[in-house]
């Protein structure tokens, strides 16, 4: 019964404090859709300006039929130049048959490689041009040759996850949606007890008939309502109205995603003991979160250094990204994401059981 008194006093503290709630439900809200227009507003769609002198005529159409702006010039001469001044991705200059010269910009290499394929890609799609043009002549030479020529394939393409338009923002919303819960709720929760630690009333809670335990299960079901309501809330706008698609079952995302914020609860928790300050609380923030954030999926972990993938398996981070790609993305079940959720549940075990050995320090009766 104490640790429910502890949760309705946490309860009406939060409903009155209206900026906590704003930055916990809606401030996630408001990163998801600017995150959104970012990755989205870019991408396939693209064009990209290059200079061009003495280029095949047909490797130029082919160019601009993909999305690449082709200025012509009459010389090669000060290509460098040219491109500062026209803010060209790349300069591409044909010196004679067979013989291309490519000066790349390259203040971003990601444009660079853009040009880099498309540029192979209209050399490739005029010699297999020429080609189909030869063949074709030597059919019309010699019809016996029509079986012996081959044809261009059809291609059908498939894809086991995802669609055709997929973009990058697909495939990071799992990771994002997971990184925002168990930030927010880490922040907030352990400045939250830090609070209670300087103003007195942990003393108050720790000199009364309280077991500590107590105190700990108020703290998380009181923090832990809040949390469901943000994590309804962030799910639920990302897929209704960002219109992300989710493979798997909804159910499952928020369950994963509640448990992110349980953990992330139960570690702001645990780190708010070795804080004095609301100061110190934030000089955790790049020692234990950020370094998570590489680790949980948005570089791909099975590419890293084995000592790499072997740090990885003790970030929480890692387990929840995990699981939400699985969800999201590859359509996987529960059974699918067990070991995921196996490790989230030992990990808020096992900090909700330090909280409470470590509420032994401030207990003073």
């Amino acid at each position: 019964m104490s640790g429910f008194a502890i949760a309705k006093r946490i309860f009406i503290q939060m409903f009155r404090d209206k900026r906590t709630l704003a930055l916990m439900w809606f401030a996630p809200l408001m990163i998801f859709t600017l995150m959104y227009f970012l990755f989205t507003s870019s991408g396939a769609d693209a064009t990209y300006k290059v200079g061009v002198y003495n280029l095949n005529p047909e490797i130029v159409e082919n160019l601009e039929d993909n999305h690449i702006e082709a200025i012509v010039f009459s010389s090669e001469e000060q290509a460098e130049e040219s491109i500062k001044n026209n803010h060209l991705v790349a300069f591409i200059a044909e010196k004679d048959a067979g013989h291309i010269d490519v000066t790349y910009e390259n203040s971003a290499p990601a444009k660079s490689a853009v040009v880099r394929a498309k540029l192979q890609g209209a050399v490739i799609k005029m010699q297999m041009g020429a080609l189909m043009s030869l063949g074709q002549e030597a059919v019309a030479a010699n019809p016996n040759l029509a079986q012996a020529v081959p044809q261009q394939p059809t291609i059908n393409e498939q894809y086991l996850y995802g669609e055709a338009d997929s973009d990058y923002f697909t495939t990071i919303s799992p990771v994002l949606l997971g990184f925002f819960v168990f930030f927010l709720v880490f922040l907030i929760s352990g400045m939250a007890l830090l609070r209670e630690r300087t103003t007195g009333t942990l003393d108050k809670l720790l000199a009364a008939p309280v077991r500590r335990w107590e105190i700990i299960a108020g703290y998380l079901l009181g923090y832990g309502f809040f949390a469901l309501i943000q994590t309804l809330l962030l799910v639920e706008f990302v897929v209704h109205v960002l219109h992300v698609t989710v493979a798997g079952s909804l159910v499952l995302v928020m369950g994963v995603t509640f448990l992110s914020a349980l953990l992330a609860l139960s570690f702001g928790v645990l780190l708010s003991t070795f804080a004095a300050s609301e100061f110190q609380m934030v000089q955790f923030i790049p020692v234990v979160i950020i370094p998570q954030i590489f680790f949980s999926g948005i570089i791909e972990v099975g590419g890293l250094a084995d000592w790499l993938q072997f740090l990885a398996k003790f970030m929480p981070l890692y387990y929840i990204g995990n699981a939400l790609q699985s969800v999201m993305i590859k359509g996987g079940t529960l059974g699918d994401i067990g070991n995921d959720l196996l490790a989230i549940v030992l990990f808020i075990s096992f900090f909700t059981v330090l909280n409470v050995l470590g509420l032994k320090r401030y207990r003073k009766i």
